[in-house]
């Protein structure tokens, strides 16, 4: 024990001094793993976002005081920039001819979940269109599909309730999908949809909408098909802005990163949550966050966003939330996964830029089907100059009980790394001071000093289910 005090009194004895700080559970024995940052510059990181679902409308029964509390834990603590919004189609759309805006206002507009994050913080408006309303939709074989010649209605009925929005009720939408998570096209009928819609928008004076797409909900052969039919489209090709999909069992791939390398595509990964009962504490969900964080960052991804930013309890499905609230007396719990977010959001705010990091372990990382990567990092650099490191360890033992899915979809069996990382750019150029942060299942966000990065290496102990971030001076 002497010897560990003394070793955290020096720089000389890198390992010694993490481990004294976060020592490893005596379960697992420190594996050595390396994580290398290579030089080139990637893409640029736009923000962190959330949706808000507020169906019931709990949101409106809420004093403005607690509404202001709500809205600056993510907005303002958080930074998060991007709020995605949910609009039920055949829900504004149920007949031919009929349009109904009420409930979309109810929720959002009059409720002032907008305007109460764009008080903190938000920055950019997110529609997120859901379903296709049935009398536009065919049979084919076992899947309800868009008859081809309901596309283009289909493309005005969402130009226009862009335009009613922002006519009639002042609220203004920067970024707007075709159909969340795309049950109802063809990968060819996704690129019509796009190219119509880029038009419709383009002809009622919203050029400034972006559109993105398709939105799958994995990064699989699904979301493939979909991204190279708009790339063999020309109209539909100019008229997105980006491409986007989901992570939850299959995150961003390489292989998708490369279909938009050098195209000046952005890459918006629109949502991501687990499903399910959740309690303050869990280390577990916020690892699982985490690491399909740094996973996606890795793989040129440039806005990110988690599915439920504030809810109304529910005690079956409070894992999609990051924190929750009671009415009735008003309270509120905040889940880990909110910490594991505050080292993510200092460690890379908006306006970082990414390199590709390699394990020597698992390669690229890639979080996707069958058994996830043990550790999973991303690095980058700010406009400031200064260095971000993200590591996450999704190891536990939980991963070896339980069901088949969790036996074959989760993580590996509890296993601590003595993770050094060589960042290749600061090879050569002397020492430089990192701030180590750590979150676990004990662990909040905290600040656990300084340590020295020696010619573009740095050493750290990341245990099972932990959060490490480190943050250079400038």
């Amino acid at each position: 024990m002497i010897f560990l005090q003394n070793a955290c009194k020096t720089t000389g004895c890198l390992l010694a001094f993490i481990s004294c700080l976060s020592p490893a559970t005596a379960a697992e024995p420190v594996s050595p793993l390396t994580l290398t940052v290579q030089p080139e510059k990637r893409q640029t990181f736009k923000g962190f976002g959330t949706s808000q679902n507020n169906f019931r409308n709990p949101y409106s029964k809420l004093t403005p005081e607690q509404r202001e509390r709500l809205s600056l834990l993510i907005w303002r603590d958080l930074g998060f920039r991007i709020l995605r919004l949910w609009f039920t189609v055949p829900e504004y759309a149920p007949r031919p001819g009929e349009r109904n805006t009420e409930p979309f206002v109810t929720h959002f507009v009059a409720s002032r979940v907008i305007a109460d994050a764009q008080k903190q913080g938000a920055t950019t408006l997110l529609l997120a269109p859901d379903g296709v309303p049935p009398y536009m939709l065919e049979k084919r074989g076992d899947r309800a599909l868009i008859r081809d010649e309901q596309i283009p209605p289909y493309a005005e009925l969402l130009a226009g309730f862009i335009h009613t929005l922002k006519t009639k009720n002042g609220v203004r939408i920067d970024v707007t999908g075709i159909e969340n998570e795309p049950e109802n096209f063809t990968p060819e009928q996704m690129a019509s949809a796009v190219a119509h819609l880029r038009a419709a928008l383009d002809k009622k004076g919203l050029r400034s909408v972006k559109i993105i797409a398709p939105e799958s909900a994995n990064t699989d052969s699904h979301a493939y098909a979909m991204v190279d039919a708009m790339k063999g489209n020309p109209r539909a090709w100019r008229g997105l802005a980006g491409i986007a999909t989901h992570s939850y069992n299959m995150a961003a791939t390489e292989e998708m990163a490369k279909r938009i390398e050098g195209t000046g595509k952005e890459y918006w990964m629109t949502e991501a949550s687990r499903n399910g009962p959740e309690e303050p504490g869990d280390a577990l969900q916020a690892a699982s966050m985490a690491s399909r964080f740094l996973n996606d960052m890795n793989h040129r991804v440039t806005h990110w966003l988690w599915f439920l930013g504030y809810e109304e309890n529910d005690p079956n499905d409070d894992a999609t939330r990051i924190l929750r609230y009671r009415l009735s007396p008003f309270s509120y719990d905040l889940f880990q996964k909110y910490y594991y977010f505050r080292q993510l959001t200092r460690a890379f705010p908006p306006g970082s830029v990414f390199r590709d990091t390699e394990s020597s372990l698992e390669g690229d990382m890639t979080w996707t089907y069958g058994k996830k990567p043990r550790i999973t990092a991303a690095a980058a650099q700010t406009r400031g100059g200064r260095w971000g490191i993200g590591i996450s360890n999704y190891t536990s033992d939980s991963f070896t009980t339980g069901d088949e899915w969790n036996r074959t979809q989760e993580g590996h069996p509890a296993q601590a790394f003595a993770v050094t990382v060589r960042v290749k750019e600061l090879q050569g150029k002397g020492n430089r001071r990192f701030r180590l942060y750590r979150s676990s299942g004990s662990l909040k966000n905290v600040d656990q000093g300084i340590i020295l990065m020696k010619d573009g290496s740095v050493s750290v102990t990341v245990n099972p289910l932990e959060l490490v971030t480190l943050v250079s001076d400038p």
